[in-house]
């Protein structure tokens, strides 16, 4: 074989290489969702405890309620897995009212809650309550 012959005929590597389909743009719009995806949706912290919620027999859905606080059977409140004394409790629903200003704050408590701890909560809170408070139950 000579070297016009060579020169004519394309070699098996560019062969390879034009038959390979290119993932670049595949993987550019993957991780625009992705980073859309991540920025657009919005994170519920949990109060960390497990309780045992009342029933009722009527319930309505709280609109936007995101700030999530829990009082246990002995009274203690709890926000995001962390207990929070009750004096602290203004300066954490603030806090996270600033994360998220149209957020509205909702208490889970216990089949065995003591309604005074419930009372007081809602009192230390009130000062960033744009609307009552919802009280998380289950369906009877």
């Amino acid at each position: 074989m000579s070297l016009r012959d060579q020169a004519g005929r394309p070699s098996a590597a560019s062969k390879q290489e034009e038959n390979q389909i290119d993932l670049t743009p595949m993987l550019d719009v993957v991780f625009i969702m992705l980073i859309f995806f991540i920025v657009t949706s919005s994170f519920v912290k949990e109060p960390g405890i497990e309780i045992f919620k009342p029933q009722a027999e009527t319930t309505e859905a709280c609109e936007r309620g995101t700030i999530i606080f829990a009082v246990d059977t002995r009274g203690e409140i709890y926000y995001n897995k962390n207990k929070v004394p009750l004096d602290r409790a203004l300066r954490t629903a603030e806090a996270a009212k600033k994360e998220a200003p149209q957020a509205n704050i909702v208490i889970q408590i216990d089949r065995e809650t003591p309604a005074f701890a419930v009372e007081e909560l809602i009192d230390t809170v009130r000062p960033v309550l744009t609307a009552p408070p919802c009280i998380s139950t289950d369906e009877a």
